[in-house]
């Protein structure tokens, strides 16, 4: 276990076992513990994995304003665990809005990331291209609502699936006010097609057959040279990450062309 300062506040990381580095990131669902209730740490061998608590959840600070949770901020911890942790390169993995941030650290900066695995579906458009919000009635009506909780019921039910009990406790012990400041926040982020368009990145796409109905991500891969897609049989967003026996098999070949 170990943390690091960002900008002056405290991100919480862990690093387990040796080889190219792999940074494993699940955005603003859940802490670094769900990678391992999922399996991933013991399908992983060989590398060495990095495991971050996005600011705001896990054992890493809470700051309670938009500011301290942009895009950006979020890509400076990532830099700042490396650093700390003395990886000059690194290969990423995504989970949901964790595909955001892999994006953007990309974008940033390219010549630390080796590839990007991304659990979950990514829109061809930038963020800041999507209607205005009223972010101050938008950040109260989500911590009203629950938080990640309320995006969790919604969506159980149209994939008529569930986490597994430890992580559904975990992704639910989630503060609501940290999530509905990560929602606004991403918002103003102008990406993920103007650092698409400009940066060279090596992504692949493991979306459920059950999310993305729209074939949104679709759009993304045939607009990315750089892109891969594999849609996952029989799951949702939610089983697309927590059947680590489905996924892994599929990102190693991916990881291992871009690591070693």
């Amino acid at each position: 276990m170990a943390t690091v300062l960002s900008g002056g506040i405290r991100i919480h990381y862990e690093s387990q076992g040796e080889g190219p580095a792999l940074v494993l990131h699940t955005g603003a669902g859940g802490d670094l513990n769900i990678w391992r209730e999922a399996g991933y740490l013991d399908r992983l061998d060989g590398f060495r994995v990095l495991l971050v608590d996005q600011r705001g959840r896990g054992k890493s600070d809470r700051p309670p304003t938009i500011e301290a949770h942009l895009v950006e901020r979020y890509v400076e911890d990532i830099v700042a665990v490396l650093d700390d942790a003395g990886v000059e390169s690194t290969a990423f993995w995504g989970y949901s809005s964790g595909i955001v941030v892999g994006v953007a650290f990309g974008g940033s900066h390219p010549g630390r990331l080796r590839a990007l695995v991304g659990t979950g579906s990514l829109r061809y458009r930038n963020l800041t291209d999507l209607p205005r919000v009223d972010e101050k009635s938008e950040i109260e009506e989500d911590v009203a609502k629950g938080g990640v909780r309320h995006e969790l019921d919604a969506r159980m039910v149209a994939e008529n699936d569930r986490f597994p009990e430890a992580i559904d406790a975990n992704v639910r012990a989630g503060d609501p006010l940290m999530h509905a400041l990560d929602g606004v926040a991403w918002l103003r982020w102008n990406g993920p097609r103007a650092v698409l368009d400009r940066t060279r990145i090596d992504l692949l796409f493991l979306t459920g057959a059950n999310e993305d109905l729209a074939r949104e991500t679709e759009r993304t891969v045939a607009a990315v040279p750089t892109a891969r897609m594999v849609r996952l049989p029989g799951v949702g967003h939610l089983g697309a990450f927590y059947r680590s026996d489905l996924a892994v098999p599929l990102a190693l070949p991916f990881l291992i062309e871009h690591t070693r």
